[in-house]
């Protein structure tokens, strides 16, 4: 029930400690055959290579400038592959000689200017002819993104915030996965709950279950169907396949509907046109790293027809968490459930593990119509937050289907997702289950070491009586309309277009309302137009709304409205308002998690209800039967947000981007949160009925829901600088301040509402590349935040655990370095996170992730176009 997710081993099945690992050559044989592909494809390029060496012809040819056609002076011409080449003269010609014959490659770098990539063939005893123009490099700020308006932009023009992380960005960053990249980003909360555990935030209010931020891959939702929560680390996409990843800082609803809260991360993978050929990556490290990542892509039918797979195997000893103990501090004690039990005693081992799998199909047609079938697959193993306490996810699986078709003017997709939990169990639902027994066996004359082995002896059973199932499907579809017109002397950009999505989650009954026989189903349908105008060079307005309707609650309009002002050339002003909502989800509507009581002593077996979804609304009464208060049904959480902005370049090498912003939040929907204690607080259905589950003892320990507070305001700053003091040497810094500046109650009479995130951050990264010779680079990267009160369900409350009653500040920081080895294609890399050893986590409830060193060599042949 977490994108936080990694397989661990069941210590009872396997006490030694071995995983599956040792197995997955037999149970995932298709990222085997992937990988074995990309092996065999190397070979064989090379030993064609090798054939073909008795006959030979000559390259040259001509490198000139694209705005002036002067010739460039020293740029260099390399045949990928074969890994030779040479460089320009001073009248700007290239020629290398006794070429092999064959397909291959050729390359164009110089400095300042964007690389250049062309097919050639090489016959026998012919000199080929390759001119080869080159376009100035793209500066800071002039890159183009999507997210923002769903169309082509420049970072710099954007009407929103928009952050953008770069493929050379993905390839000097360090951390446990290529999610890690975001810890630096400007206004993000970033946090690591293990190796293959990221979560990111923005703009305050984050908790264990927080589907405020809405994730994309490609442009298709990536969602799990059952939580509402993104896909995170469950996404199959291989590191090596992604191209950038770009985030939409605050509300986004205009465009993207529901739970693009507070923003969009949109992950971008490469297309073969973009990259061919073979690439395998392998790492390792400590915890037991072992990571393997392949990707091949290739061309085929004069570029008519395009194909890629990609596979990924990973497998870990994960961060425990404190172990606590009777005479340790609260803050030690965070993972006793209750005050019997530690998890590591209930999980026996730490082992993750994830298996990745992706393959595409794309067909070229008409003048510039593209259509393409993904599949995707990944299964995970490892441990996720929630707002009870931990779940030990085991054999988690995600499957999508992915159609499609687009052009300049249409695009048109329909997704399939669906997931399954495996053997994934709640963890703290264990641990209470195990106190019952304990308490149990004491009551009947049993010591507290006999009653605690007693307990322990029956974790097998305990967790198969708390694991739950998840088999969630999640249909999703968008057709959109866009173009350019001409508009007096202007032009105005239409972007227009409907999406619907189809939840059929299904739980089985353990863990969502379908034990009372509740249907579940719920469909969102939405419409969007967005009218972009450009009066004049220096002046853009944009305008937007969307319309959206529940099956299950009330029809929701969000309207959008920026202008975007050129004082200077590249120094751009911007006011702008964003109206969002988060509709609940069908966890927060319908959860309804059980704690099993096994029989003992006299009693019978059955449960009591441990939370439940707020889809009806409680009273909650006292021992006499008087209402104490009302909490009414979920409604959809709304929030309206006024933004002023600037961006600047200078000297094309300094990007200044700062961004205030003022939030109004009305029926704010809280993380799950205790309402009623079972003892001077009884807690009923709206129509009075008790709240018991059928079958049960009779049992009750209190109840935990969801709420709707009544109004809050929030208002921030983010701003970040970027120098590219040269090609050699670039340096970024980020500072984000965020504040709770009111808060209005309401009648939910629930708990005080807290940003749970830092009120300041501070980031900043350092890169050297290709200093004194070519080919290496040097990144450093560092991020803090102060302490910070945090409060996510009934558990993980910071109060409990720290004597000051906040999260501790924590600084962080991480070093990768990297070579590629000359004539090889073989890149290898080093990569230290927590580089001093930080003993404090980033939130509640996630161990402490100590200091990682890893190590990979990275082998990539460009080219198989058919």
């Amino acid at each position: 029930m977490t994108p936080a997710v990694w397989r661990g081993v069941d210590a009872s099945s396997q006490p030694c400690g071995q995983s599956r690992r040792l197995a997955m050559n037999r149970q995932n044989p298709l990222l085997w055959f992937i990988v074995v592909c990309a092996l065999c494809l190397a070979g064989t390029a090379d030993a064609w290579a090798q054939e073909q060496a008795q006959a030979t012809g000559s390259i040259s040819g001509a490198v000139l400038e694209l705005d002036t056609e002067e010739p460039l002076t020293g740029a260099n011409v390399l045949i990928e592959g074969l890994q030779r080449g040479t460089s320009t003269g001073a009248d700007g010609t290239y020629r290398i000689e006794n070429v092999p014959v064959g397909e291959y490659t050729l390359r164009v770098t110089f400095i300042g200017y964007e690389n250049e990539r062309r097919t050639i063939s090489v016959t026998d005893r012919e000199e080929t002819v390759v001119d080869v123009v080159l376009t100035p490099r793209t500066f800071v700020g002039d890159e183009v993104v999507v997210t923002g308006s769903k169309r082509p932009e420049k970072l710099l023009d954007a009407p929103v915030q928009i952050e953008a992380i770069s493929a050379d960005e993905l390839d000097v960053s360090g951390g446990g996965t290529y999610l890690s990249a975001l810890s630096t980003v400007k206004g993000v909360d970033f946090v690591n709950v293990g190796i293959n555990g990221q979560g990111i935030s923005a703009r305050g209010f984050n908790n264990h279950f927080n589907t405020r931020m809405l994730q994309m891959k490609d442009g298709r939702v990536a969602q799990l169907p059952g939580t509402g929560l993104p896909q995170g680390n469950f996404l199959p996409t291989s590191e090596l396949d992604v191209k950038s990843i770009e985030v939409v800082v605050g509300p986004a609803s205009a465009l993207y509907g529901p739970n693009a809260h507070t923003g969009v991360v949109n992950v971008i993978t490469k297309d073969p046109w973009d990259q061919s050929g073979v690439a395998l990556n392998v790492r390792g490290g400590q915890q037991s790293l072992l990571d393997i990542n392949g990707r091949t892509a290739g061309t085929f039918g004069d570029g008519t027809f395009g194909w890629k797979l990609t596979g990924q195997y990973m497998t870990a000893d994960d961060f425990a968490p404190p172990s606590g103990g009777p005479n340790a501090s609260a803050s030690d004690s965070t993972h006793f459930y209750t005050p019997v039990f530690n998890e590591s005693e209930l999980v026996g081992d730490y082992d993750i593990e994830s298996i990745r799998a992706e393959g595409s199909l794309y067909y070229r047609f008409g003048d510039d119509w593209q259509a393409n079938f993904a599949y995707g697959f990944s299964e995970n193993d490892n441990f996720g937050l929630t707002n009870n306490g931990r779940n030990h996810i085991r054999g988690w699986q995600v499957q999508y289907q992915n159609l499609q078709v687009s052009n300049e003017n249409w695009f048109a997709q329909v997704t399939h997702t669906s997931n399954d939990a495996g053997d994934t169990y709640q963890i703290n639902g264990v641990a209470s289950s195990a106190s019952i027994i304990y308490g149990q066996e004491l009551a009947g004359g049993a010591s507290p070491e006999q009653a605690r082995q007693t307990a322990l002896d029956q974790l097998p059973s305990l967790r198969e009586a708390n694991k739950f199932v998840d088999r969630g499907e999640l249909w999703d579809s968008e057709i959109q309309y866009r173009n350019t017109v001409g508009l007096g002397s202007g032009s105005l950009d239409i972007v227009t277009g409907a999406q619907g999505r189809r939840y059929l989650p299904d739980s089985d009954g353990t863990f969502l309302a379908d034990a009372v026989g509740r249907d579940l189903d719920a469909t969102e349908v939405g419409g969007y137009l967005q009218l972009d105008y450009r009066p004049t060079d220096a002046l853009r307005i944009n305008g937007a709304v969307r319309v959206d309707d529940h099956s299950e609650y009330d029809t929701q309009i969000s309207p959008k409205a920026a202008i975007v002002y050129s004082v200077l050339p590249n120094q751009n002003v911007r006011v702008g308002y964003n109206r969002a909502f988060k509709s609940p989800t069908v966890l927060e509507g319908n959860l309804f998690i059980p704690i099993p009581i096994p029989a003992g002593n006299g009693v019978p077996p059955g449960y009591v209800v441990n939370a439940l979804g707020n889809y009806t609304g409680f009273e909650i009464r006292d021992p006499n039967g008087d209402v104490i208060r009302e909490i009414s049904a979920l409604s959809p959480e709304e929030v309206n947000s006024i933004e002023v902005g600037y961006k600047g370049v200078f000297g094309k090498s300094v990007f200044l981007d700062i961004v205030a912003y003022q939030s109004w939040y009305n029926n704010f929907i809280s993380p799950l949160q205790s309402v009623a204690n079972g003892f001077t607080e009884i807690p009923f259905y709206a129509d009075g009925t008790p709240v018991d589950a059928p079958g049960s003892n009779d049992n009750f320990n209190g109840l935990s829901t969801y709420v709707n507070f009544g109004e809050a305001t929030v208002r921030g700053l983010d701003a970040g600088i970027n120098v590219y003091f040269n090609d050699h040497f670039n340096v970024s810094g980020n500072l984000s301040l965020i504040e709770l500046a009111d808060f209005e109650e309401g009648d939910s009479g629930s708990n005080p509402l807290l940003l749970n995130v830092p009120t300041t951050k501070a980031k900043g990264s350092a890169t050297v590349r290709d200093l004194g010779f070519d080919g290496w680079f040097l990144s450093a990267s560092g991020r803090w935040h102060a302490a910070y009160e945090f409060a996510s369900g009934s558990h993980w409350v910071s109060s409990n655990f720290y004597e000051d009653g906040e999260v501790p500040g924590r600084f962080s920081m991480g070093l990768t370095a990297g070579y590629t080895v000359p004539e090889t294609g073989v890149q290898v890399k080093a990569s230290v996170s927590n580089l001093f050893d930080t003993e404090t986590p980033d939130v509640l409830g996630a161990p402490v992730t100590g200091r990682l060193f890893w190590m990979s060599a990275t082998y990539t042949f460009d080219g198989l176009n058919l």
